[in-house]
């Protein structure tokens, strides 16, 4: 669950980029973040795994207020969500398999049990026979789905996604969101920003709205 009580956020410089926003997001439910450019989309996502704070108010991940969470806890906080952003950010050194399995290997998950959870994240998304391939070899949509396999590698309970398909063309952007309406059917919360809206209209989930800071919540 992922709920936002009253916060705001504030910049150094004096742009208010949150205002007074609140909402509660159930455990295993899906919702799209929506807005124009500049909206604050990108800094709401990222006051969940706690990359940026906020000026006031509070958000609670499962009911834990993560503002009073002691900084040795944050990793543990940041490997309960997986982040899905617009650029993959793979390695290219490194085969489609090692990218993923980087999230399991810094955390010293066992060889067997890191070969298991990647191949069984590259099934999901459709890449199983491209596990040995470099980065450069795949089309734009393949490296998202690599990113969607990393995010998911660990088994996260909460996925955040910030404007998956942006570089996408319209069918391969119905794809990957298709993917992600399944992770939500086994229980994984998402939240994912976009500002397109044609393509979300073809999902049913509700929509937080953002405009200048403030949000509101429609259902789909």
């Amino acid at each position: 669950m992922i709920e936002f009580s009253r916060v705001s956020k504030t910049y150094p410089n004096g742009q208010a980029a949150l205002q007074e926003v609140s909402f509660r997001l159930p455990a295993g439910r899906m919702a799209f973040l929506t807005g124009p450019s500049g909206a604050g989309k990108s800094t709401l996502l990222k006051l969940i795994p706690q990359i940026e704070r906020p000026s006031s108010g509070k958000v609670l991940i499962h009911g834990t207020d993560i503002g009073r969470l002691a900084g040795w806890r944050i990793p543990h906080l940041r490997r309960r969500i997986g982040l899905i952003f617009q650029d993959p950010h793979l390695l290219a050194e490194l085969s489609v398999f090692d990218n993923i399995a980087l999230p399991l290997r810094v955390q010293h998950y066992p060889r067997e049990e890191t070969a298991r959870r990647v191949r069984a994240a590259l099934d999901k998304v459709g890449l199983l026979d491209r596990e040995r391939a470099r980065p450069q070899e795949l089309s734009g949509g393949e490296q998202q789905r690599v990113n969607i396999a990393r995010a998911l590698v660990a088994k996260p309970s909460i996925i955040l996604a910030d404007e998956p398909t942006g570089n996408l063309d319209p069918e391969l952007a119905f794809e990957i969101m298709r993917l992600f309406t399944q992770f939500n059917a086994a229980g994984v919360t998402m939240l994912i920003a976009t500002h397109a809206l044609g393509l979300i209209n073809q999902f049913d989930a509700p929509r937080l709205m953002l405009r200048e800071g403030r949000l509101r919540m429609e259902e789909a």
